[in-house]
């Protein structure tokens, strides 16, 4: 299978799909609010969200920040920062990659980021996971979600057709492909808290909660 996309192919895609994008949150809904659930977005004080898309979850997590509370977030495209301002004109935004990300050291005490890691070039995970680690202060936590391999005979199939559909065009699944993240969290030097893949209309999301 190939490796992935490369970042310019990605944003240009994801400039093209733009607001489309809502769609499919058809297939990653219960694995991101379980992930919003688990980061306890009500006591940050400072939240970083790797990947804003469409700005759905930007909302949500403004909303639910305690008196005080800042979010933060970034994308590789610009055209998703400008739907997410849009929807969320009180956040603050950046365009950048998750590997070079432009926050100084312990800067946030909650990072949130979902379905980005599948789509990087595999060559730049472990530096993507090591800024994660760099921006979030001591006893920060750090909340990960990823299409993943199948658990289950139905995801097995699944994600079989998926591999084979990604062999003949990358982007005729956004660019994603599954990712164990596990290993990826722990050489990062984290201490992984709570692991689950979330079974969604076929479609297996392997969520990790971490600690710096």
């Amino acid at each position: 299978m190939t490796d992935s996309i490369t970042p310019e192919t990605a944003r240009s895609f994801y400039d093209w799909l733009g607001v489309k994008h809502d769609v499919g949150g058809r297939f990653e809904r219960r694995a991101k609010d379980r992930a919003l659930e688990l980061l306890d977005v009500g006591s940050a004080q400072r939240l970083l969200n790797v990947g804003v898309g469409t700005g759905k979850e930007q909302r949500t997590i403004q909303a639910a920040l305690p008196p005080g509370g800042q979010a933060f977030g970034i994308d590789l495209s610009g055209e998703m920062l400008k739907v997410t301002q849009r929807r969320v004109p009180e956040t603050q935004l950046a365009q950048a990659m998750a590997w070079q990300l432009p926050f100084a050291s312990s800067s946030f005490d909650r990072v949130f980021c979902t379905y980005v890691l599948d789509l990087l070039e595999t060559a730049v995970l472990p530096q993507t996971l090591t800024e994660f680690h760099r921006v979030l202060q001591p006893g920060g936590k750090l909340i990960l979600v990823s299409l993943t391999e199948g658990v289950n005979a139905p995801s097995r199939t699944l994600v079989g057709l998926w591999k084979a559909a990604y062999r003949l065009h990358p982007l005729l699944l956004g660019g994603c492909r599954p990712l164990q993240l596990q290993p990826l969290v722990q050489q990062a030097r984290f201490s992984i808290i709570h692991r689950e893949v979330i079974v969604q209309l076929g479609v297996p999301s392997e969520l990790i909660l971490a600690e710096k």
